[in-house]
Order: C-alpha cells, then sequence, then structure tokens
C-alpha cells in the first residue's frame, strides 16, 4: 500500500486503520479519505487529531458494525494519540445534503457510536470535496460530493448563535471559570485555544467565503479585529503551536478574561456579517 506523504503519527494510525478493517470487514472499505488541520497543512503532532472519512461498498451489517467496533478497540490500543476521528458512509450519502444523510458508525475520541452523526455536517463535505487528502479510492471533487455555499454560510452564521454563545455563556458563568481557573495549566490553555480560534474560523468563513485551518483563523483574526485583541490571539496562536512563552504567564485569569471578551467580540461580529 503506497499512501500520500503523511506525518508519521498520522501515517501509522492509517496503516493500522486499513490493515484492521481490510482483515475485519473484506472489501467494506472502498474509500479513505482525510481533512481537517492535515488539508491546510496546520496538523500540530501533540495537538490536532486525524479527521477520516470512510466510503463503504454497501451500508454496514450489524456483524460488520460489530466487527468496526473491535477495529477501534484494536486501534486506540495500537495508537493512542491522536485520535482518529470521523465517520462512515456510502458514496450516495455523499452525494446528497448532510441532512439526507442517515446516522452511521462514527468515532470520536475512541467513543465508538453504531449510528451517530459526528462529523455529518457541510464543514466536512466541503473539505472533502475541496482539498481532502486521498488515501484510498478515487479523488472525489464536487461532482461526487453534495456542496451549497449559501448552506455553508447559513451554517456558520447559525452555528455562532446556536453552539458558540451557549457554550461561552457557560464559560462566562461562576462555575464554567472555576472549571478552568481550578483545573490544570492544559486546561485554561485548551479553553484558550478552542474559543480564540474557533470563533475566528466562523468569522474567517463569514468575511470571505473561504474555510480555513485554526492557524488560518488566528492570523485572519489579527488582521480583522482591533489591534487591542491581538494578544489573546497570539497567545492562542502560541498554544496551537506549541510554543512556551506565554504573555500571561503567571495570571490564567486575565487570560480567560480575554478568551471570554474576544470570543464575545467575534460571536457578534460574525452575527453581523451577512449568512
Amino acid at each position: 500500500m503506497t499512501l500520500p506523504p503523511l506525518p508519521d503519527e498520522v501515517r501509522q494510525s492509517v496503516e493500522s486503520y486499513l490493515e484492521l478493517t481490510d482483515t475485519a470487514v473484506p472489501g467494506l472499505i472502498e474509500g479513505l479519505y482525510l481533512h481537517g488541520s492535515l488539508t491546510y497543512g496546520d496538523f500540530r503532532p501533540g495537538r490536532s487529531d486525524i479527521d477520516f472519512l470512510a466510503v463503504l461498498s454497501e451500508r454496514p451489517s450489524a456483524m460488520s458494525v460489530d466487527a468496526l467496533r473491535e477495529v477501534f478497540r484494536e486501534l486506540s490500543g495500537r495508537h493512542p494519540r491522536p485520535y482518529f476521528d470521523g465517520l462512515h458512509v456510502t458514496r450516495a450519502d455523499l452525494a446528497d445534503s448532510p441532512k439526507g444523510c442517515p446516522d452511521v458508525p462514527c468515532v470520536q475520541e475512541w467513543d465508538f457510536r453504531p449510528t451517530g452523526h459526528f462529523g455529518r455536517n457541510l464543514v466536512t463535505w466541503h473539505e472533502i470535496a475541496r482539498q481532502a487528502v486521498t488515501v484510498r479510492g478515487p479523488r472525489l471533487t464536487a461532482d461526487d460530493v453534495w456542496t451549497d455555499q449559501t448552506a455553508l454560510r447559513a451554517y456558520s452564521h447559525a452555528n455562532l448563535a446556536e453552539f458558540w454563545q451557549p457554550s461561552l455563556d457557560t464559560l462566562r458563568a461562576g462555575e464554567g471559570q472555576e472549571w478552568v481557573l481550578d483545573g490544570p495549566a492544559e486546561r485554561g490553555e485548551w479553553v484558550t485555544e478552542w474559543f480564540v480560534l474557533g470563533v475566528a474560523r466562523l468569522h474567517h468563513l463569514l468575511a470571505t467565503d473561504r474555510l480555513t485551518s485554526k492557524t488560518g483563523a488566528g492570523r485572519h483574526a489579527l488582521t480583522a479585529f482591533d489591534e487591542r485583541w491581538q494578544p489573546i490571539v497570539h497567545e492562542a496562536l502560541r498554544i496551537r503551536e506549541g510554543s512556551a512563552t506565554s504573555s500571561y504567564e503567571g495570571d490564567p485569569a486575565a487570560r480567560l478574561r480575554d478568551t471570554i471578551a474576544f470570543a464575545a467580540t467575534a460571536i457578534e461580529a460574525g452575527r453581523q456579517l451577512a449568512p
């Protein structure tokens, strides 16, 4: 099996996944495509997960689903990190809107679900159509995968109000802040990276009509927002890139305050843009 150039930890997980599935359910995996950070050149060892979409030759039987469960149990033992997150669909599923796709076998952080919807969204479909790393099967394009830029914008706009705003409200509440500040330092860093770069990604899509990586979103935020937000954006990028020097050293409360304030500003700015 000849794979495209991949980071070592990604290549090892991919090889093991295909070896295990080809043994357990021969002929089931027709195509394997990687998306997410890899496709933007933004895969960060020790921080990034592997995002995959597998195309099946047919809708799996109960026996095949049980075999896939065992595949991921074995895979998690061989390569516990990075997580190998994704879903298993048919070509017919990809040719239609994600809304038309039924619940399918999927896995997130080694939590395997026989029927679920993790990864079944417009961002996945658009990344697969536009820039997926093809590991097995033909290269997919917009002729094979349903895409709709207007729907992608509407989805991203709604996500600000329906997901990020409630998440921010929870963080802003006293218990949310205690969860961050009373935990290990890594938790505070994760919260800053997740909120600052996650919200900035949606703002980037709505402002430019293009998908981007977390790092790309941070670079966008440095120029798209007022200069006063640069310290917290630089901090999120520092965390993402694994740099050791922090301008918030010894003051996690200040970092959390700035994270909350920037996220609120970016959510509101994004909601002001046309869906």
